[in-house]
């Protein structure tokens, strides 16, 4: 899947989606201009194609829906970071995200916590 790269048009349909279930382009379109911007139909068709193409949004006959929810999108997306920026590596990802900085007692305790915790999928 390759959907890292949503514009801030499509993350913006894809929010309604995430929190409104299926909708029809219309239903889009409205909620799209609510906050007076003005959406185009042709625009839309044109962005929720490519998010079709993303395999983020299914079609079922005049209705548009996300086929992952908000949270299976940000896992999937969390994923492809820490594989194609840090070689998989979570050890990697937290350096480069501590940045050299200093955890607070209270961090590095929450991380020994969760480390302690989860139940690891170790391959």
């Amino acid at each position: 899947m390759n959907f890292l790269n949503l514009s801030p048009a499509e993350a913006e349909i894809m929010d309604l989606l995430w929190e409104g279930g299926e909708r029809t382009n219309r239903e889009l379109l409205i909620s799209l201009n609510a906050n007076g911007r003005d959406w185009k139909r042709q625009t839309l068709n044109t962005l929720l194609t490519r998010l079709i193409a993303k395999d983020l949004v299914k079609k079922s006959g005049h209705k548009f829906a996300a086929k992952l929810s908000k949270e299976e999108y940000s896992s999937v997306q969390t994923r492809s970071i820490l594989e194609t920026m840090y070689d998989g590596s979570l050890v990697n990802f937290v350096t480069a995200f501590a940045g050299g900085c200093q955890l607070s007692e209270e961090e590095a305790s929450e991380l020994r916590k969760l480390l302690d915790e989860k139940d690891w999928d170790i391959q």
